[in-house]
C-alpha cells in the first residue's frame, strides 16, 4: 500500500525549541516552496536490513584489534539489559564508552566512509529506496529519525538524500575525541517522539506526518503520525498494527 497521501490533517507537536541540526552538505534543497508532508523514516531494520550500531562498533574493533580487551565486559552488559535491569540508554553508552571513548573524530570518519559504502552496497532493504523516491517525487520533506549515533547516521542521511537527520549525538572533549557520553537525550522511544514534536512545531507545523518503522519501540511516534506504516514489523508491532489499523509494507521485495 502506498503511504504517500497528502490530503490528511497534520498534527502539531510539543515545545518549539528549534529543529535539530540540518544534515548539511548533502543534495541541494528540493523545494523552494513549503513541502506537502513530512516523511519520517526509522533507520535500523526499516531502511537497513539489520541494526547498524552494533555492526559499526564490531567493524571498528576489527580495524583496531588493540581495543578488543575493552569489549570484554559487554556480554554482561547485554545480559543486564535483557533482564530489564538496565535501559537502552545505559546499554548504548556502555558500548560507546567501551569501544570508542578516546577515539579522535578523524579516526572515526575514516571508518565511517568504509562502513557506509558497505551499507549502501549491501545493507539496505530494496523497498526503502523506492519509498524515498516516491516521497521525493511527491514533494515531501524526508527526515531520518533514528536512535543511531550522529557520527555515521548524519553522513548516511546525506548520502541517501534526506533533508534532515534527527539522531542520538555523541559527546566529544575539547580535543575532538569521543568521551563515551551522549550529547543530549537518546533518540529512542518517547525520546524520539519528543525530538519529532520539537521539529514539527518549529519547522513543519500543520503538515501531515507519514512515519515508517519496523519496531515496537517506535509505537509512540507511529501513534503520533497522521499515517503510520509498519515496515517488516516486529511481532509486537505487527499485533498492534493489525489491531489499530496501521498500514503494513514489505520492503524486502
Amino acid at each position: 500500500m502506498a503511504a504517500a497521501q497528502t490530503g490528511l490533517p497534520g498534527r502539531r507537536g510539543g515545545s518549539s525549541n528549534g529543529p535539530d541540526r540540518r544534515a548539511a552538505s548533502g543534495p541541494p534543497p528540493r523545494q523552494a516552496m513549503s513541502p506537502r508532508a513530512l516523511a519520517l523514516f526509522d533507520l535500523d531494520g526499516t531502511i537497513t536490513r539489520r541494526d547498524t550500531y552494533l555492526a559499526y562498533l564490531l567493524g571498528f574493533l576489527l580495524r583496531h584489534p588493540e581495543r578488543l580487551p575493552r569489549a570484554a565486559p559487554l556480554p554482561w552488559a547485554v545480559l543486564q539489559h535483557l533482564a530489564r535491569r538496565r535501559d537502552n540508554t545505559w546499554l548504548k553508552t556502555t558500548f560507546l564508552r567501551a569501544i570508542l571513548s578516546g577515539v579522535p573524530r578523524h579516526v572515526l570518519e575514516a571508518w565511517t566512509e568504509t562502513f557506509l559504502d558497505r551499507i549502501l552496497a549491501h545493507g539496505l532493504r530494496p523497498g526503502s529506496r523506492k519509498a524515498l523516491q516516491r516521497h521525493r517525487a511527491a514533494g515531501h520533506r524526508l527526515i531520518m529519525v533514528t536512535a543511531s549515533l550522529d557520527f555515521y547516521a548524519e553522513p548516511l542521511g546525506r548520502r541517501l538524500g534526506f533533508d534532515d537527520v534527527l539522531c542520538t549525538r555523541a559527546a566529544y572533549d575539547a580535543e575532538g575525541r569521543v568521551t563515551g557520553a551522549l550529547d543530549g537525550d537518546n533518540c529512542y522511544g518517547e525520546g524520539k517522539l519528543r525530538r519529532v514534536k520539537r521539529y514539527v512545531a518549529e519547522a513543519a507545523a500543520g503538515l501531515p506526518v507519514i512515519c515508517y518503522s519496523d519496531h515496537h519501540a517506535d509505537l509512540p511516534l507511529l501513534r503520533f503520525a497522521t499515517e503510520p506504516v509498519a515496515v517488516n514489523p516486529s511481532r509486537r508491532l505487527k499485533r498492534v498494527a493489525l489491531r489499530q489499523g496501521f498500514a503494513m509494507e514489505d520492503w524486502n521485495r
